[in-house]
């Protein structure tokens, strides 16, 4: 029984109770228990109250804690090779409100950015180490974090400049003039 539980629940980044539940077809209250003697056991990770998982890598269970969301900035930057720092946060934005704002995992730290609605956009469905993650595309990590205040201009500049092959000017610019106030900002970079 518990390595059939075990080798369905792989299949998930991040997974609740109900998911144990559903696949032992027990009750809630029995599927807390077999997962508190999992995570005792260190068959499974507990990331924050009520979500757990199998992995180890905080970059591939980021973007599955809260729904919608999506990996952005410096982290998505750096999985694209656009930078070479090395992120210490992973920064995850999302439509959603949370308590919990940021949660350490291993040893990085997943902090959570809310944004509008509106904002939420530009980004696909990528496989990393044989699981999908979501995450910004190019373009778009760079403004997510220009608008979240999480880098400055003048590493934008940097980037862009150091990666203008790999980057879509026009894309940059359209997402830019949809998140106000950027467009005018990132006119005179250095793009050709």
């Amino acid at each position: 029984m518990k390595k059939a539980l075990l080798t369905a629940l792989k299949r998930y980044p991040v997974f609740t109770v109900r998911a144990i539940s559903d696949v032992l077809d027990v009750s809630r209250d029995y599927a807390y228990t077999v997962a508190y003697r999992l995570k005792k056991a260190g068959e499974i990770h507990e990331i924050e109250k009520g979500k757990y998982t199998m992995e180890e890598d905080a970059f591939l269970v980021a973007s599955w804690i809260t729904w919608p969301s999506y990996i952005s900035g410096w982290a998505a930057l750096n999985y694209y090779k656009l930078t070479e720092q090395l992120p210490f946060t992973i920064h995850v934005v999302t439509t959603r409100k949370r308590k919990n704002k940021i949660i350490a995992y291993g040893n990085s730290r997943i902090e959570f950015i809310k944004i509008k609605e509106s904002a939420f956009f530009g980004f696909r469905r990528v496989v990393y180490q044989n699981k999908e993650i979501f995450i910004a595309e190019e373009e778009k990590a760079l403004i997510d974090a220009l608008a979240t205040k999480k880098m400055s201009l003048g590493e934008a500049r940097d980037i862009i400049e150091n990666n203008k092959r790999k980057l879509n000017k026009t894309k940059l610019l359209s997402y830019a003039k949809i998140t106000k106030g950027l467009a005018k900002k990132l006119k005179g970079f250095p793009y050709d």
